[in-house]
């Protein structure tokens, strides 16, 4: 076989986020998308069902216990259920109820308030009691049920789901992706509502990408031993034209090693940093450079792309041919038919790799022959694939390519005065 790397198809991730006529390419396998669920139910303004007082309003009787919200009808999830006592009343048991279920609070030491911990559901009835100056007050309150409700996905990347409790490498950053269009009004509200605590490391900001699409990070790579927890609560939010947030996704993650790879276009070599040592010199095979045109006339390039790619995921084989990214003319000298690769490591949606090349290995180290893979030999290739986890670093370097969101997550490229 001749100088060639191998290709798989780009379906699942433009099947994820549209990415237009493909300008720019690598090596391509087929991956699913990890689904970002939504649901829609007619249009219209949110409606709410009924609820009756039967304190007439708002609990508060001759002990001054003031609830929030006073309202008894469409009252917003998203907000909790306080109660507040004053001039020297004191309550002393809360409840909150729907049916057999109790909503979690906390009763502050002096008696002096209690809030709702727990979560509150759309289109629900309940019962709140408190109990002050001996005597128990009750209220009921129905929520607010909105017609159109989304559901955010939260994601490692556009392939890979947020795994709870999962390890990730240094570059790993947080994605929420909505099913629709988010109007820029209501992002800040988005935003507001899913907080990241970060133990170990400085803290991050969001970033909306696009309309669907809002990132974590920080200014730099997380430190080892960091944990990052996310409480998307969204039920309750508004979310723009006629949508509320529909369930609620919470996650913590861990930062694992530091695995960093910086690839050199012009030196053939890859660096590898554990912990920020330098480990190994790897010797490679990237991007040959140039161009055609593919069976629907989109342009199609062959460098590998330049910045900071984040591993995204990986798998013993992966099939690849030319056909993925639209070369299927077999007069072509870009044309191959599906093949079998081993050790694949992902490092971008449209089919950047860096794997295991058992042909023509006289090109490793010496010059740049793949479709924009990074190649590697049989001595690291299974090195390399056992080590490396989502989240880690791979960083190329030298080549008029960069890194974009079209096809790569290209978070790490964004210098930090425009993550906002």
């Amino acid at each position: 076989m001749s100088h060639r790397n191998r290709w798989a198809p780009l379906s699942a991730a433009v099947a994820f986020a549209a990415v237009g006529t493909l300008l720019l390419s690598g090596c391509s396998g087929s991956a699913k998308p990890s689904a970002a669920s939504g649901a829609s139910g007619g249009s219209g303004s949110p409606s709410a069902s009924a609820g009756a007082s039967t304190s007439g309003g708002s609990a508060t009787g001759s002990s001054k216990v003031v609830v929030s919200p006073t309202a008894s009808t469409g009252v917003s999830p998203a907000k909790p259920i306080t109660v507040t006592a004053s001039a020297g009343a004191k309550v002393t048991a809360v409840s909150l109820t729907h049916g057999s279920k109790t909503v979690a609070g906390s009763l502050s030491a002096d008696g002096s308030h209690w809030t709702s911990t727990g979560s509150l559901a759309y289109g629900t009835k309940y019962t709140l009691k408190v109990t002050s100056g001996g005597t128990t007050t009750t209220k009921t309150f129905s929520t607010l049920k909105p017609k159109k409700t989304m559901s955010a996905g939260l994601e490692a990347n556009k392939l890979l789901g947020l795994k709870n409790g999962g390890t990730y490498g240094v570059g790993q950053i947080i994605m929420v992706y909505f099913p629709h269009p988010i109007p820029t009004s209501a992002r800040a509200g988005i935003e507001k509502a899913m907080p990241v605590s970060v133990n170990g490391s400085d803290p991050g900001r969001w970033h909306w990408v696009d309309s669907q699409h809002v990132d974590y990070r920080g200014e730099k790579y997380w430190k080892t031993g960091t944990t990052l927890s996310i409480k998307a609560n969204l039920v309750g939010v508004k979310l723009g034209n006629g949508y509320y947030g529909k369930s609620n996704r919470h996650a913590t993650i861990h930062i694992g090693a530091s695995h960093i790879l910086i690839a050199n276009n012009k030196t053939h070599r890859m660096k590898l940093y554990i912990n920020g040592k330098l480990t190994k010199t790897i010797k490679v095979s990237m991007g040959m450079g140039g161009s055609t045109k593919g069976a629907n006339g989109q342009s199609v390039n062959y460098w590998t792309r330049s910045g900071p790619h984040i591993v995204i995921n990986k798998t013993p084989t992966t099939t690849m041919s030319s056909a993925s990214y639209g070369v299927t003319d077999k007069h072509s000298r870009f044309y191959y038919a599906p093949e079998t690769v081993k050790d694949t490591v992902r490092i971008s949606y449209s089919g950047e790799f860096v794997h295991l090349r058992d042909w023509t290995v006289g090109d490793i180290g010496v010059r740049n022959s793949s479709h924009g893979c990074i190649n590697v030999g049989i001595d690291y290739a299974p090195y390399l694939y056992h080590l490396l986890i989502p989240g880690d670093i791979v960083d190329v370097t030298g080549t008029p390519v960069k890194v974009g969101f079209a096809n790569t997550q290209a978070d790490w490229e964004v210098p930090w005065k425009d993550w906002n």
